[in-house]
């Protein structure tokens, strides 16, 4: 993913704090990307038998709320710069988008290969055009440069926009799952097609939330970091909620297309991601402060400081490989499989960060 400058999640003592990193937001990223590379593995090489397991629900669930809602939340928060002219959204947006369809390609390229040899009869245009986190990531920050002037600072009009992208994602997803040139650029917004994984319906509705509760701070002068005890009283009927509704929402994770599936889900499944979403940043805010300069969040703040190139990077790896290992491996294999992958994309995350700022 790609976001903006990191600013801090809170304000304090009357003015924004003027760090050059946020130490939360850092952990919010690292530790999505940790999951999200553990999932594209389990999707990717692990057999039918292990998905389907417990232990594969498990990995699916780690790959759900704490990756794809998290990194565009976060995404939605940084968003909000008033500064900021419509055509830098536009900008960014375009580029981010090429760049999704470019790594569509170039993770597939082992598979385009073999299409193009005959070896396959698989579709390669849905490989090309699959919908993905840079391409949501792109059309969300061109949606964010014309909401700008027409929602300005009414928080009212950002979080219901958020309620209603949620709300109707599933009714626009049915009966369309159908392969057409037309549906290739539909996938990009809604549909229950294969390729259609982040579609803005219903995904721009966590880029909205996390836009909203950043104005929302601002409008009401949150200028003292919350407090963290208080607001873990506060979230005791939410965690409740949360708990008493897990297993629910692990069906959700685990049930990726579909009607109501995790890549197209409605607003109950948003709604328990959000009141997610609010305890996770509470808890990692408050490991970032207790324990921020240990050496193990200080790595896992660094891959969210890096986590665009460790995006791409493990993508090329896994989406490359997939060709040969797709649903092959056990367990063992798997767990094995991702230690590697993690390990190479981390190494050459920081082989390319210390070649383009020498």
């Amino acid at each position: 993913m790609v976001f903006p400058a990191a600013e801090p999640l809170f304000m304090t003592e009357g003015k924004m704090l003027r760090e050059s990193r946020n130490g939360t937001a850092d952990l919010v990223k690292g530790f999505a990307v940790l999951f999200m590379i553990q999932v594209h593995v389990m999707e990717q090489f692990a057999t039918v038998d292990v998905r389907q397991a417990t232990i594969g629900q498990v990995s699916m669930f780690l790959g759900g709320p704490f990756c794809a809602p998290a990194f565009m939340a976060v995404m939605g928060y940084f968003l909000y710069a008033p500064a900021k002219p419509a055509f830098y959204y536009l900008k960014r947006g375009a580029w981010l988008f090429a760049g999704g369809i470019l790594l569509n390609i170039a993770r597939s390229a082992n598979l385009l290969v073999h299409i193009l040899q005959g070896k396959t009869e698989l579709n390669g245009w849905s490989f090309i055009f699959g919908a993905d986190i840079l391409t949501l990531a792109g059309l969300s920050l061109i949606l964010i440069a014309g909401l700008r002037t027409l929602f300005r600072d009414r928080f009212f009009l950002w979080i219901s926009l958020a309620l209603l992208v949620a709300a109707i994602a599933p009714p626009l997803s049915t009966g369309i799952a159908v392969v057409s040139p037309y549906n290739y650029i539909l996938a990009f917004l809604w549909g229950d097609n294969e390729w259609s994984y982040f579609p803005v319906f219903p995904w721009f509705s966590y880029v909205l939330l996390g836009y909203a509760f950043r104005l929302w701070l601002v409008e009401n002068s949150q200028e003292r970091k919350p407090e963290i005890r208080k607001m873990l009283v506060f979230s005791i009927p939410i965690t409740i909620i949360l708990l008493v509704t897990l297993p629910w929402a692990v069906r959700i994770t685990s049930n990726l297309h579909g009607i109501h599936g995790y890549y197209h889900h409605g607003i109950l499944f948003f709604l328990w991601v959000s009141w997610f979403l609010v305890l996770y940043v509470i808890a990692l805010q408050y490991i970032n402060d207790e324990s921020g300069e240990k050496t193990a969040i200080r790595i896992v703040k660094w891959m969210g400081r890096n986590v665009t190139t460790i995006y791409v990077i493990q993508w090329l790896i896994i989406g490359n490989l997939a060709t040969m290992l797709f649903g092959t491996l056990n367990l063992l294999q798997a767990t094995l499989w991702f230690s590697g992958v993690t390990i190479l994309s981390v190494l050459f995350t920081w082989v390319y960060g210390k070649t383009i700022h020498r």
